[in-house]
């Protein structure tokens, strides 16, 4: 993945980097398509295909190599973000980003599938910010705390605010004349899986309770439902049950409501216990 410019750099609390923090409309952000960037590397492949074979060996356990959106570049500012996009699968993103992140060190970044993530932080019409439980069966991140959030996929067509339209109603049943917004607050990196994601910000006219009523079982086991309020998120990200794209997701939803003040000592907090 390459970066061309970042409007604030990139900065690293515990396991996350932020890459572009902003709050940009759907006119704000525009995707392109690019020639496929990674690197195909024998050992590398060899590595992807043995994986992919123990996941398969696993009981119960379903695979698909569906076609996904790697991020090759991007650049931002206050006032627009650019991605440039090409297609991968899941089969190589199984076999770097989920099961060998270590290869980006060994063999350089360009090896990784790196598909790009969708996630928004859901603002209920009664004051909540709704996340999910995720199951046992899930590929990563099993019985831990996520938006209700997927990838980008070649028929999104590149749009990536239809792709978390897409994701709401398949995760939670939200059909579009339910959600009231959506805008990117951010474009951030979980550097456990060196995986890069796409932030939002989401209301809904649906209440919490209707919604918890609606979370599909394939992928959540249950919700969870934040207060939003300052000190209920300030004190949720700390939370170590909660994924690193969740806790970017509160994170960034905080600093549009309550501020850069708010935003940099949450910040501060949530980076003190394990360092950069």
């Amino acid at each position: 993945m390459t970066v061309r410019l970042a409007n604030r750099g990139s900065y690293h609390p515990g396991m996350l980097t932020f890459h572009a923090i902003g709050d940009w409309s759907p006119e704000q952000v525009r995707a392109t398509w690019a020639a496929p960037g990674r690197r195909i590397v024998p050992d590398v492949e060899k590595v992807i295909d043995a994986a992919w074979q123990a996941a398969l060996r696993r009981p119960g356990v379903k695979l698909f190599d569906g076609p996904m959106c790697r991020l090759e570049s991007w650049r931002a500012s206050p006032d627009d973000l650019t991605l440039a996009l090409s297609e991968t699968s899941y089969r190589p993103f199984l076999g770097t980003n989920l099961s060998h992140p270590e290869l980006a060190d060994r063999y350089g970044r360009q090896v990784m599938a790196d598909p790009l993530g969708v996630s928004p932080a859901l603002l209920t019409t009664d004051g909540f910010l709704l996340l999910g439980r995720r199951n046992a069966a899930v590929a990563y991140y099993p019985n831990r705390i996520h938006p209700f959030a997927g990838a980008l996929e070649p028929r999104d067509g590149g749009d990536v605010f239809g792709a978390v339209r897409r994701e709401l109603r398949e995760e939670l049943c939200v059909e579009e004349s339910a959600i009231l917004d959506i805008r990117c607050t951010g474009l951030v990196e979980d550097r456990a899986l060196r995986q890069p994601e796409l932030i939002y910000r989401t209301s809904t006219t649906r209440t919490r309770r209707q919604l918890e009523e609606q979370v599909r079982p394939e992928e959540h086991r249950d919700s969870v439902a934040i207060p939003a309020e300052p000190d209920a998120i300030a004190g949720a990200v700390l939370d170590p049950a909660l994924t690193p794209v969740a806790v970017a997701s509160l994170m960034l939803w905080g600093r549009i409501r309550f501020g850069e003040e708010w935003f940099a000592r949450v910040r501060r907090l949530s980076d003190s216990p394990a360092g950069p």
